[in-house]
């Protein structure tokens, strides 16, 4: 798994810091922008007026961040592909009300409330906020095929399929894997912070086997192509595993914090839960950062009672008669082994609103590695 926590050293550091600069240079430019163009009526040559309208109130792109909020994303074949919107603008003004100041549920809400019709002012970044400009994807320690031994099969350890898939250990000591090394979204990722990696002393059905275990749950069994291969595997994940992980020590940090505490959350507010094995539905509060979902008892709440890790989770929308409840939406483990989670807001758009803050959150916790 990955973690979005920057790192001590220096040039990480400083990056960030770079990166936070350029955030502000464009809000700035942005806000001159929007002045220069109501003082002439628009003829101000950057910003760009983009007219989205929908008789289904579906618009077909996605918004992250607050002050400013920007275009994350636009779905094909939609009415905002259509208009001329695109990814990385700037949204200056919804249908007259300027959002600049205006954190992402309040732009949301504006949105919404402008039924079927949305004109919106942006300033066009020409993709410079864009999160692979802002934060280019590390180079991998190591990557290289293996073996995987698949969980689905019954039987003796020998017995089970074994599937091949890309492999990639990353600087931020979290393993990745893929169906094909061209694939960009995971199958599955592992934080490998105090796990063990161990030769198998077993036959398992192939040979240079190893076991990567984190002592609960279900192990993991991949195997090279070589007995140089698996060595030089062995030593790179024994050393990744012996490594502090600042995400994780974080994450468990923020559960003794209040809701409010939190610092620049991805989403906040009720949800309805559905407890594990069904067992009935329970109003809580909820905070969403980098990718982890963490519960209260209500927004008052001194600490939080759990947390949920969604890193290589998906996230899906559900029908009434499939959960029982309107507004209801899953998400999905990438693992049948990891906990199913069921939600239900109060209302659609708070759905949409929740589903999109968790899509954003856990795709930027990949590509950050």
């Amino acid at each position: 798994m990955i973690e979005l926590i920057a790192s001590n050293s220096a040039p990480d550091s400083l990056r960030r810091k770079l990166e936070e600069v350029l955030k502000l240079m464009l809000l700035v430019w942005a806000r001159e922008s929007y002045v220069i163009s109501t003082l002439s009526n628009g003829a101000h040559g950057v910003d760009k007026t983009v007219v989205v309208k929908s008789d289904s109130g579906e618009f077909g792109f996605r918004i992250h961040g607050s002050k400013p909020v920007v275009v994350a994303a636009i779905e094909p074949e939609t009415p905002a592909e259509s208009s001329g919107l695109e990814v990385g603008d700037i949204i200056i003004s919804v249908n007259g009300v300027q959002v600049l100041d205006k954190h992402h549920t309040e732009v949301v809400k504006i949105a919404h409330d402008g039924c079927e019709k949305l004109e919106l002012q942006v300033a066009r970044t020409i993709g410079v906020l864009m999160h692979e400009q802002l934060e280019p994807p590390s180079q991998p320690i190591f990557s290289g095929y293996l073996w995987r031994q698949s969980g689905q099969a019954k039987g003796a350890p020998n017995s089970k399929k074994w599937v091949r898939r890309w492999f990639s250990l990353r600087p931020d000591n979290c393993l990745y894997y893929y169906k094909t090394e061209d694939d960009s979204q995971p199958v599955g990722a592992m934080i490998m912070a105090k796990h063990t990696v161990d030769l198998c002393s077993v036959d398992i059905g192939k040979p240079f086997a190893f076991k990567v275990d984190s002592g609960e749950g279900i192990p993991m069994y991949v195997a090279a192509d070589s007995d140089e291969l698996a060595n030089r595997w062995l030593q790179l994940l024994r050393q990744a595993a012996s490594q502090d992980n600042q995400w994780l020590d974080k994450s468990a940090r923020c559960l003794y914090q209040s809701p409010t505490s939190i610092q620049r959350p991805d989403c906040f507010g009720y949800l309805l839960k559905l407890g594990s094995r069904w067992c009935g539905w329970s109003k809580r509060y909820c905070v969403l950062k980098d990718a982890c979902l963490y519960f209260y008892q209500d927004a008052n709440s001194k600490s939080a009672f759990g947390m949920a890790c969604l890193h290589g989770y998906k996230v899906a929308s559900m029908s009434a008669n499939a959960s029982g409840k309107k507004n209801s939406f899953e998400i999905i483990p990438p693992e049948t082994k990891l906990r199913h989670y069921f939600f239900c807001t109060e209302s659609e758009m708070d759905k949409k609103r929740w589903i999109s803050a968790l899509e954003y959150s856990i795709d930027r916790w990949i590509k950050s590695g």
